[in-house]
Parts: C-alpha cells; structure tokens; sequence
C-alpha cells in the first residue's frame, strides 16, 4: 500500500558474533587519555561567527524534489554488484554467499525499469538505505579484525523521516524502490515512503522549517498520542507556534498526515547562531552515543554524527568522510611531521568549526585542552597488534578525545596513530 498526501492544504497555512581478535585490555585512566563524560570542561575564544545562507542549505536539502531525472547513469549505482561479489563475503550465518545469491538480487532489482518513474516522495520513517533490495547484511571475512559486526556493507546511509527523496523504481517485486537522497542512493522497502504531488511538494517546501536539537524526542499529536521520534537533523514544516510549543505537519504510515506538537527546548524555527552556548549543547546531546555504522540501529557513525550535528547550525554536509573534509577552507597536512600538524592545526584551526581528517575517519576539533588538541568523534574503536595478531580495542561510542588516543594501551597499533594519519583539515564555515 502506498500513502497518497490528501491533507497537505494545511501547508496554505504554514508560517555481532565475529571471530576477530578483540583486545581486553583496560583502557588508560581516562584523565589521561582526556576523553570525558561532557563538553563543559571545554571553553574556545577562537570561534569565527558563521554567516549562515539558509536559503543555500535548504537547497541542498531539498534538492531531490528538483531533479528532472535520475541524477546518476545506471552504471554508476551498479557499484554494489561489483564491491561486493561471490566467494568474498558473507551473509548473516557468516558462511560465504555464492553466485546465486547476487543472481537473485540483481533480478529483483529490476534494473531495466531504472528511472521509469521518477516521483517525488517523502520517507515516512527513519529509514535504513540499502545497497541491495533486502534486509539481510553482507559482511567482509569476519575473522579479520575491523570486519564482520557492526560492518554491514549493505548499509548506504540512514535517511530521517519525512525526508524528500526523488524515486527511480520498484524492485521486481515491489517490495522495495529504489530513491535519491540528497547525499546517497538506494534502497527503501516501498511501504516505508509516500509520494507527493507537484503541488503539494512545493508547499511543504517553502513553509518555515522546524529544526530538532535533540534526540529521542516523543513527537505527540493534540490527543497526546505518540506519532514518532525526534532526532537532531530532522527538518520539519511548521503550521503555527504557542509561547511553549511549535505545531509541525508529519506524514505518518497510519493515515497521510498528522499535525504533531514540539517543546521550544527541542526545536528552533531556523537554524541556530554558532556560539559557545550553542556548540556546548548539540555537542553534549551527541556525545556517548553508541557507533552505528552508515545508521545502522538509529545509531551514528563518524560522519553521520557530524553531518547532523551542523545541519543544526545551517551547514550542509555531505555524506561521507572523504567528501566532508573537502567543504569550506581545506589545508592539507599529509606530508608534515606530527610537530608540523600539531602547530598547523593550532594556529589554523577554528574550534568547533574545523573537522580533521585521515582515511575513512573524519573528527571535529573542539580547540586545546591542557596544551593537547582535542577532538570529538564517533570511532568504533583503537587498533591493537599483539604477537602478530591485529586486533581491536572497541569503544563503539561517540568520545572526546586527544588525537593519541589509545597509545597507552600495552598491545596498541602505533601505526594506526589518529594524528600520524591526519591528512588534512578543513574549515568549514570558510569559504575557500
């Protein structure tokens, strides 16, 4: 069943098991490592002020409802096909997956009918984003360490509810369509989206935005009935606002549309001021949080975290880790010495506003604390090598930390050193 939106007139209105070797050491007393519970041992003074283009980030936002057509060939999103093949990955038994398996998916795929569509539609839920139309993981050799749980390679990315998303095609089946975001691609089970209209895509998009601060927020019709869950990133059209509250519209999967009620303290109407206060806040909202890989379980992974924690702030950033540390001002680092680097980023780097990077890893630099730099992240966790044997030490939650974290632990990977890494970093309140 597909939801059809009938009441959007409102908007007239609008103001695992793995076998890898996993380090138990006990980690290093945290005073030392300088990771803490909060961000209030924290103060910056060299903070620029951030002249935030709303109307740009809201482009971006809503940039799916504008494509005309699929904004990727077919031969490029065919991408998972070839990643991901027979006799090098395994399913959720963690034995092998054959040809037969891959077989199947690209027949449900349904490939011939790419873009056959193209509708607009919103995510009626948060949604997992699939590389393939199915639920079932697929992981690398588990018994090495890095892989297997949580490394679910059929997860893209996570999308929020009510979301806008452009829709190429349904799988063989139907079961599942594969979309647009503004940032990734892939697949939805059909019954998790909603199409809307031309007309009705236009007032949803141009009413005043409501922006959510904070997680796990009980979003709750006038008769006090759950509707769905809040989260820091969601963006939603506002219908009016009381001293106390603001009244969104949502689509929901048990009729089209509800009109849900937002606490002031968990919501803001546009996006927020950079300043001290504010950074302190969506920082100890976020922090120890658990790691959730590309979304997976609600949860997020490095560069989900920091994506949702600027989008609060007006800035658009892309999806992942790579991409985000090519927004703004970018300095590279590589070739310094780690002295170099340290210097570079403290005479450079803009607290808060800087994000610092090494492959497939992606920090925000928070400024010094005691001399050191520190860094807020979610990190699965440290690299550890014992007699040989590569391992992990998990930590598996969003942390403060210094960029040598770790390196007490007695089995630690000085090669896997965060600040030996670093490659570059970038501002992303500057433009280059």
């Amino acid at each position: 069943m597909y939801y059809v939106l009938s009441l959007l007139s409102l908007l007239f209105v609008l103001n695992g098991c793995s076998q890898k070797t996993v380090v138990q050491d006990n980690l290093i007393d945290d005073a030392k490592v300088n990771y803490f519970d909060s961000f209030d041992a924290l103060t910056f003074e060299n903070t620029l002020h951030v002249d935030v283009n709303l109307s740009a980030f809201e482009a971006e936002y809503f940039k799916p409802w504008h494509f005309e057509n699929a904004p990727h060939k077919l031969s490029k999103i065919m991408w998972p096909y070839h990643s991901y093949t027979k006799g090098r990955t395994y399913g959720s038994n963690l034995l092998l997956l054959d040809t037969s398996y891959y077989d199947a998916l690209k027949e449900e795929s349904n490939f011939d009918t790419f873009d056959s569509k193209q509708r607009f539609a919103l995510t009626l839920g948060f949604s997992h984003l699939r590389n393939f139309p199915t639920h079932r993981p697929v992981f690398r050799d588990p018994a090495k360490a890095g892989e297997g749980f949580p490394f679910d390679y059929n997860q893209n990315s996570a999308i929020h509810a009510n979301e806008p998303i452009y829709v190429s095609h349904f799988s063989q089946t139907k079961q599942w369509v594969y979309v647009f975001t503004s940032y990734a691609s892939g697949w939805l089970p059909s019954h998790s989206i909603v199409f809307i209209s031309n007309k009705h895509k236009k007032l949803w998009e141009h009413a005043k935005q409501i922006h959510i601060i904070k997680d796990d927020v009980s979003l709750k019709n006038q008769n006090d009935a759950f509707i769905l869950k809040g989260r820091v990133g969601m963006i939603l059209p506002l219908i009016s606002e009381t001293k106390s509250d603001y009244k969104v519209l949502v689509a929901v999967s048990n009729q089209s549309f509800e009109e849900v009620i937002i606490d002031k303290n968990s919501a803001v109407k546009r996006a927020l001021a950079f300043n001290t206060t504010n950074a302190l806040a969506l920082g100890n909202a976020l922090i120890n949080q658990n790691y959730g890989w590309g979304g997976l379980y609600e949860d997020r992974d490095c560069s989900s975290m920091l994506r949702d924690y600027f989008s609060v702030f007006g800035v658009w950033l892309p999806r992942n880790s790579f991409q985000q540390s090519l927004v703004g001002k970018v300095i590279s680092i590589k070739n310094m010495s780690d002295a170099q680097k340290i210097d570079r980023i403290k005479k450079d780097g803009v607290a808060f506003q800087t994000l610092l990077y090494k492959r497939g890893h992606i920090m925000l630099y928070l400024g010094e604390y005691d001399g050191e730099i520190m860094i807020f992240h979610n990190t699965w966790g440290i690299k550890t090598l014992s007699e040989g044997k590569e391992g992990r030490y998990i930590i598996g939650k969003s942390i403060i930390s210094t960029l040598n974290l770790g390196s007490e632990l007695k089995s630690y990977d000085s090669s896997a050193n965060l600040l030996r890494n670093l490659e570059r970093f970038n501002i992303v309140s500057v433009t280059p």
